[in-house]
């Protein structure tokens, strides 16, 4: 019986070092495996990297081989008959390969820029790597002409000035110059420099047809406009190019900004389904039929905020933001005061704000139950009915309330000016102003809603 049970306890000790032998194996196995994958990774993208650098070699000897006024881009600045873009397959991978030419003036012999002294030719092979990441070599050469230095006959030079509102240079966005005006037409995309900004010697003359188009990530696109496919002048008309001259064209392209619209009651409360009208950022022209002139906004359009209360608008163009409460307010409610915004127009009902860039702004279409025990207070100026902002209304009880509002630009103070509701029962209002004189009114039944406008008498 002994005998038995020691050849259990053995049987079992025999099996607990197999399993452990068995997870040390593992262990090794897997980590020789990920050290051998990874080692594979490696030799494959060396493998590519050796065949792109080899395709690179191989392009720059077929440039070298052009006549040189050949040498440059179909559809680019300077034109010739190289491709932009292309994918190659070769040493068994597919290759992006992309060339990119551009005129240049060494400024060592102090002449104008439109006397062009070599061609710098850059040429990009990139492809998918092992490693799930996109890789690429560069190779950039000089190309001179014969002679020492030449002029492109009818040319001139195309200066792109890419900028943001405060005259801050952008770099490293990308400039889209399109001319089909011309023949061959024109199709070419570079980066402006540290500065913001895209010398393009030796492009030829023509005059209101290179349509530029700007785009860099976090940044609104900018495009110019065919002034005689609208109605309006326009802001950002295309460019044109004198030859023998320097011709500047100048873009303000700013970082982008967020927008959420909100309508709320006066508790807080979400409010679902308020019309509105929106207008603003990016001014495009101005409608010179009007006086004085219009802008013509990149965003005019009708909305609606959602069940939520919400309606959100990320990455607009900065600008001036008009918002007007459009069509009959939610049924057996009124629009009340509404702080968020910087001005207010009374003829047309417009509320209005600055939305800078990179800024996130919520702004609140506020309206009060009817039914609600409120009061909203409208102060003007007696001698002309114009609204006034800044005054200071305080509404008071005998039973200890007391709260002042300041009115905005709309003239406006309401009551409550938080979310904890009024009681039904007898206020006290007093309106106070620079150079008004006071008002005061005692004893005013407030058991719901109440409208009241107040005209205060200069001193």
């Amino acid at each position: 019986m002994r005998q038995s049970k020691g050849r259990q306890f053995h049987s079992a000790f025999t099996l607990i070092e197999a399993l452990i032998v068995l997870f040390i194996f593992s262990v090794v196995t897997m980590t020789f495996y990920s050290v051998f994958t990874l080692g594979v990774k490696f030799i494959l993208e060396s493998k590519n990297k050796l065949g792109a650098v080899s395709l690179a070699n191989e392009r720059m000897e077929i440039i070298r081989n052009l006549n040189y006024d050949n040498v440059g881009i179909v559809g680019g600045i300077p034109s010739g008959t190289l491709p932009a873009e292309e994918d190659v397959y070769a040493s068994k991978k597919t290759y992006h390969v992309k060339t990119f030419v551009k005129y240049v003036d060494d400024p060592f012999d102090g002449v104008s820029p439109i006397d062009l002294d070599y061609k710098l030719v850059k040429v990009t092979v990139s492809w998918l790597g092992a490693m799930g990441k996109t890789s690429s070599v560069v190779l950039v050469t000089r190309f001179v002409p014969p002679g020492v230095e030449q002029n492109v006959a009818g040319g001139g030079a195309l200066s792109i000035n890419i900028m943001n509102s405060k005259g801050i240079g952008v770099p490293q966005a990308s400039v889209h110059v399109i001319n089909n005006a011309l023949s061959p037409k024109v199709d070419v995309t570079a980066m402006t420099d540290n500065t913001g900004n895209l010398m393009l010697p030796g492009a030829k003359q023509s005059i209101g047809t290179y349509y530029l188009s700007v785009t860099k990530d976090g940044y609104e696109a900018v495009d110019t406009i065919n002034p005689a496919s609208v109605t309006y002048s326009v802001t950002d008309t295309p460019a044109s190019v004198v030859g023998g001259m320097m011709n500047v064209k100048s873009l303000i392209q700013d970082k982008l900004a967020n927008l959420k619209i909100t309508s709320v009651d006066s508790l807080g409360a979400p409010l679902p389904g308020v019309n509105f009208h929106l207008e603003g950022t990016r001014i495009f022209g101005f409608d010179m039929s009007q006086s004085p002139a219009a802008p013509v906004y990149k965003i005019k359009e009708d909305d609606t905020t959602d069940a939520t209360g919400k309606k959100e608008r990320p990455n607009i163009s900065p600008g001036q933001i008009f918002i007007t409460p459009s069509g009959a307010p939610p049924t057996g409610y009124t629009l009340v005061n509404n702080n968020y915004f910087t001005d207010y127009n009374n003829v047309t009902n417009i509320y209005s704000f600055i939305l800078s860039p990179e800024e996130t702004r919520e702004v609140q279409l506020k309206y009060v139950d009817n039914n609600a025990i409120a009061l909203l207070t409208t102060v003007k100026n007696n001698a002309d009915s114009k609204l006034l902002a800044n005054a200071t209304v305080t509404l008071s009880n005998t039973t200890g309330y007391s709260e002042s509002v300041v009115t905005g630009k709309d003239g406006t103070a309401f009551f409550p000016g938080t979310t904890t509701p009024l009681v039904a029962g007898a206020y006290n209002l007093k309106i106070t102003a620079d150079s008004f004189t006071d008002f005061t009114e005692e004893n005013i039944t407030l058991n719901k809603l109440i409208l009241k406008e107040v005209k205060l008498t200069a001193i």
